[in-house]
């Protein structure tokens, strides 16, 4: 059954947030990451969000507008981590193809972990909600500077259409293993082929072993 909204008028984005708004929101957030770890996104409703947050419906709603909108958010969370994995285990390629491979790769392994986060962004990219519209344009920067910054050795813009090669291949390829068609090993076979093509094409033209 739909959640029922409150009869309050939403407000996405209170401005400017106290400490404790602000703790408050993120721990909406945080709510949400952590039901999208245990079970599909369909399958979670916003009241059980506020409960797992221990915030009303009615706080909840003041700062998101509708599901959409804060698991769009829940998405900026989670991709956070992979800069923070980075930082922490820095790329060891030896050019820009080993390395914006290594990174994509590890896109890859966090979907595995959580497929329910490649379910969510395909569910939120025919979203009609204007605030997870915006949200999710901010996701694919965030994404793209994360591995824009893989790519050394050509002028930032050739490394960002690159890159939006790259990453339409990941959705594309994301969308089929999630119905079941393929497996995430051919995910992760295909990205390095497109990248190859793009960044090493001396390589792409060995047979794959």
């Amino acid at each position: 059954m739909p959640d029922a909204k409150p009869t309050l008028t939403p407000s996405p984005s209170p401005a400017p947030l106290t400490a404790a708004q602000q703790a408050r929101r993120d721990r909406i957030v945080d709510a949400g990451l952590t039901l999208l770890a245990e079970r599909a996104y369909d399958k979670i409703q916003v009241k059980d969000v506020a409960e797992e947050a221990n915030v009303a419906l009615g706080t909840l709603y003041h700062y998101f507008s509708s599901k959409e909108h804060l698991f769009a958010e829940v998405l900026v969370r989670w991709a956070a981590t992979l800069r923070t994995n980075i930082s922490r285990n820095p790329l060891r390629g030896l050019d820009d193809a080993q390395r914006l491979t290594q990174v994509i790769s590890r896109s890859v392994r966090a979907f595995q972990r959580q497929p329910s986060l490649a379910r969510l962004i395909a569910t939120l990219e025919t979203s009609a909600d204007p605030y997870a519209t915006e949200i999710l344009a901010r996701l694919a920067q965030t994404t793209t500077d994360i591995y824009v910054e893989a790519i050394h050795d050509v002028d930032r813009d050739t490394a960002e259409r690159i890159v939006r090669v790259v990453d339409a291949v990941l959705a594309a390829r994301l969308r089929a293993w999630v119905a079941g068609r393929i497996t995430i090993t051919t995910v992760t076979e295909d990205l390095a082929d497109a990248i190859a093509l793009l960044l090493d094409p001396a390589s792409a033209a060995a047979p794959r072993v």
